[in-house]
């Protein structure tokens, strides 16, 4: 899939957050993090670049980092990323926190890696998103394998509550939605594919998860819908999968 409208390259797992008067664009380079900046959402092709992580090859998560999101959360910026090992790939991917001491998301020199995020179990998660449906308590989102499975058939969405940004509350994971539907399994339906979770909230239109299913690597890649209609995130029931796909590729 290519993307070129707002610059000249393709831009992968594309995410823009708006801060300080100004447009902060982020995407997957596979090596390292990097931020864009521009003044207009439409315009990135002559933008600040700053990258603000790249680890040295051969360290631990420093290959296949993958869906860098930039957050403002509690006063400072965050980025929630993954990474895998070199030499394990793929199925070594954990999702990862950088946190920044500057209110300038650009100065590299600010960013500090902090590792795997801490409390979330020790198992394949890339796509992760950090939201708030009540402007207090934060939750964080992401497509992982169903605990104990490694066999690489079946990606689902995964939440769980953040006691701090750079720390989650082991005991509150949940599991929102499985890819079961017909239109999220691709290759003959041998395989279930739930990724690139993002919260949506139109007031009057729309509240909840918006994501991506079936395999990107085909024509068949869509859309879906996870509207919250409950008042308990954590509740199961407070998620009604909306049937049928909201676009497809």
């Amino acid at each position: 899939m290519s993307n070129r409208t707002i610059c000249d390259v393709d831009t992968p797992d594309p995410w823009i957050v708006a801060g300080n008067g100004k447009f902060y664009f982020t995407f997957t380079l596979d090596n390292r993090v990097e931020i864009w900046c521009s003044n207009t959402l439409e315009n990135f092709h002559h933008c600040h670049k700053s990258v603000v992580w790249q680890p040295a090859p051969g360290t631990p998560w420093s290959v296949n980092i993958w869906a860098p999101e930039l957050h403002y959360l509690k006063g400072r910026w965050y980025i929630y990323t993954c990474g895998a090992p070199p030499g394990v790939g793929n199925p070594g991917h954990r999702t990862t926190v950088l946190r920044s001491s500057s209110q300038d998301p650009m100065d590299a020199s600010a960013w500090e890696f902090l590792g795997p995020l801490k409390g979330m179990p020790d198992h394949w998660s890339i796509d992760a998103t950090v939201f708030s449906p009540n402007g207090h308590d934060l939750y964080c989102c992401w497509s992982g394998w169903p605990l104990g499975d490694h066999s690489d058939t079946q990606q689902d969405l995964f939440l769980i509550k953040l006691g701090a940004p750079e720390e989650a509350i082991t005991e509150t994971l949940l599991c929102i939605s499985r890819a079961e539907l017909s239109w999220e399994r691709p290759d003959e339906g041998r395989r279930g594919v739930n990724e690139g979770p993002t919260w949506v909230d139109i007031p009057g239109v729309f509240r909840g998860i918006v994501y991506s299913a079936d395999g990107s690597w085909t024509s068949d890649y869509k859309l879906g819908l996870l509207p919250l209609v409950g008042q308990n995130p954590l509740d199961p029931g407070a998620w009604a999968k909306r049937s049928t796909p909201l676009m497809t590729a």
